[in-house]
């Protein structure tokens, strides 16, 4: 079963004093037979958008087991320098928006202004919706546009919201490092199918293996736990 990891980054951070190194990131990889992991700097979400990207696209050289992230901050974003097109073209896979941990509202303008920059291409963008409410601002954000949109942090407490969003809006989906709850996969799968469940473990800020045991202990069949595993987040890669 192949798996690729959505949701990986490596670099420092101001809140963790463990070792979350490119080096660990890669260890882990190859411990636990993950075939691709999308994975950014952590610089582009605590210092430099600009400079985090930079660094990714330099550490992902050479490693064909990493696909590089783009990282965007509204905050400091200008519209009309088509920077999306030319992250794309540099070779990013995927774009990730962090609110929480930079403090800013999911109805930031500029957010919708890049996402309307983006519409042209079908480039997944992964953005944390870990709060109450987040999935409903981005259910209302994303209106009816067709790009692929990741909600990433969903718990136990944000489930029937996400759900019910993703009810709507037939392009949202969810990543499952943060459904840790018991029975929680299995209910997304019967709520809204296998095809719409992404994974993704925050390795090494979190346990890989962790979350690889929570996919394969849910309950759900290999066909669909094929899907989650590396299937769908594969399709929406174009591969």
């Amino acid at each position: 079963m192949e798996i690729i990891d959505a949701n990986t980054t490596f670099g420092p951070s101001p809140r963790i004093t463990a070792d979350i190194s490119i080096d660990r990131l890669l260890a882990a990889v190859k411990r636990h037979g993950v075939t691709k992991s999308l994975t950014l700097s952590t610089v582009g979400i605590f210092h430099s958008h600009n400079d985090g990207n930079a660094d990714t696209i330099a550490q992902c050289q050479g490693k064909p087991e990493l696909l590089p992230v783009a990282t965007i901050d509204p905050r400091g974003y200008f519209g009309g320098l088509k920077q999306t097109s030319n992250l794309i073209s540099q070779g990013f896979k995927m774009f990730r928006f962090f609110p929480g941990e930079q403090g800013w509202p999911l109805d930031h303008n500029v957010l919708e202004d890049i996402l309307e920059e983006m519409e042209d291409n079908s480039v997944p963008v992964m953005i944390n919706a870990g709060r109450t409410g987040d999935a409903s601002a981005l259910g209302r954000i994303i209106g009816g546009k067709e790009h692929p949109l990741i909600l990433e942090g969903v718990v136990f407490e944000t489930l029937a919201e996400a759900v019910s969003v993703m009810k709507k809006h037939s392009n949202i989906y969810v990543e499952t490092h943060s459904l840790l709850v018991p029975g929680g996969l299995r209910f997304l799968v019967d709520q809204v199918g296998a095809d719409r469940i992404i994974f993704g473990s925050d390795c090494p800020r979190s346990s890989l293996g962790g979350a690889l045991r929570y996919i394969k202990d849910s309950g759900i069949s290999d066909e669909d736990m094929s899907k989650v595993l590396g299937g769908n987040i594969k399709r929406l890669l174009g591969g």
